[in-house]
């Protein structure tokens, strides 16, 4: 415990440097522009799409800031906890080939590809000089953290779309865009003269690093950890077409957390037996590979949920509307106003034109099953301020993007046939 205590305190004390560390705060700066580029691009479709902004770039690259650093806590945890060290880690040959690999899709900038591909090259031709175990167990933290903020907010402020399902029409569903600043603690080892320590140093427990790296330690000398601030970014894109938002981030967040922790595993039996460092090489790239493939098989064959027969169905509400503040949300159906059908948003603007007031709703949530609710809205309408699903004919939408490699792979094998 003593040694835990100590570690402890260094570790809150790296608190100051970071926020005083001109070099980190300049690069968390730069990610922080990026990820306010990145939902400032968002917000723009949802603009152009359906002519109002639920929230503000700022606002929400401040709420990514916040979860990041939640984020971080949690990676600083589990770095420390391994005794995972950045050196030997080849960071710069993995961000090179993952800038590489994105031009080629803008997913495949992930470590799970450039960090499997760095690893096979070593394992393969003996270049670049990393360590395969320290750089698959940096990809597993990354994308256990990944998967906690998706848990956590992947599904938050999901903008509304419409897109031709595979089945051929067109019908509603939500583009989940998320990117997040993620400042942690790292470690860092070197190879030091004894002699020449002329610092004080924490004691660690005898089963301290998990993940050792891979530095020969002459004699008279020692291996020495520093502590160092390291600021990065994850991002997460999907869609929901076939379930809610809510649905969707859970079922993603739990793929990518058995993926991390298989990968995890790999990598420690990887540090006791190096011939696992080709299993655990080759299942980061064809993991997550799964992982998008999953996904996406599952949104191609599964029946859309934000579409419907009868009524209008909701399928997003515009914040401090008329929608808002009689508490209507995504998959309700507005069956009847004032006991007149609505089937259509023709129907609807027919009646609350010019306007109506103090409106009875009868309202249908077609996600949870729950039962009819009759609301009661005191004032006038319009507006409304909700977003109705598509009509199954609608002309303007968005394709449901790209296809996993694994698809590709299928594909070919098949001859090109869809």
């Amino acid at each position: 415990m003593e040694e835990l205590y100590s570690l402890l305190r260094a570790l809150l004390g790296m608190l100051p440097r970071m926020v005083s560390d001109g070099g980190f705060l300049v690069f968390l700066l730069l990610i922080m522009v990026l990820v306010y580029s990145q939902y400032k691009r968002a917000l723009r479709l949802e603009y152009h799409v359906f002519g109002r902004l639920r929230d503000t770039p700022l606002a929400l690259t401040m709420q990514a800031l916040g979860y990041g650093l939640l984020g971080g806590l949690v990676a600083t945890i589990l770095f420390v906890v391994l005794g995972l060290s950045l050196s030997g880690a080849g960071i710069i040959y993995i961000f090179l080939l993952a800038v590489l690999l994105a031009m080629l899709h803008p997913r495949y900038m992930c470590f799970s590809y450039a960090g499997g591909l760095v690893s096979l090259a070593h394992l393969l031709f003996g270049f670049p000089e990393v360590h395969v175990p320290v750089i698959m167990a940096l990809v597993a933290v990354l994308h256990l953290v990944e998967a906690l903020l998706i848990r956590l907010q992947g599904h938050r402020l999901a903008t509304p779309v419409y897109v031709k399902h595979t089945n051929g029409s067109v019908v509603g569903g939500f583009l989940m865009q998320k990117f997040w600043p993620l400042p942690f603690v790292a470690l860092m080892a070197v190879v030091m003269l004894e002699s020449a320590m002329d610092f004080h140093t924490l004691p660690m427990p005898d089963w301290w690093p998990l993940m050792r790296p891979a530095m020969p330690v002459p004699g008279g000398h020692s291996m020495v950890f520093f502590l160092i601030p390291v600021v990065a970014v994850l991002g997460y894109g999907d869609m929901a077409v076939t379930s809610s938002p809510q649905a969707k981030a859970r079922l993603s967040a739990l793929y990518l957390t058995v993926f991390s922790f298989v990968l995890l595993v790999l990598a420690l039996a990887a540090t006791r037996y190096p011939w696992m460092a080709w299993t655990a090489a080759l299942f980061a790239p064809i993991g997550h590979e799964w992982v998008i493939h999953r996904g996406q098989r599952r949104e191609q064959e599964r029946p859309p949920v934000f579409t419907t027969e009868h009524g209008l169905m909701v399928l997003d509400v515009h914040p401090y509307t008329p929608a808002a503040k009689m508490e209507l949300r995504p998959g309700d159906v507005i069956q009847s106003i004032n006991g007149s059908a609505v089937n259509n948003p023709k129907e609807l603007l027919e009646q609350i034109t010019p306007w109506i007031i103090d409106p009875v709703l009868e309202v249908q949530n077609m996600l949870d099953g729950s039962e009819v609710r009759r609301i009661q809205f005191k004032g006038k309408l319009p507006p409304v301020g909700i977003i109705p699903v598509p009509d199954p004919n609608q002309g303007g939408f968005m394709g449901m993007d790209g296809e996993s490699l694994i698809t590709w792979v299928q594909k070919r094998l098949r001859g090109g046939k869809g």
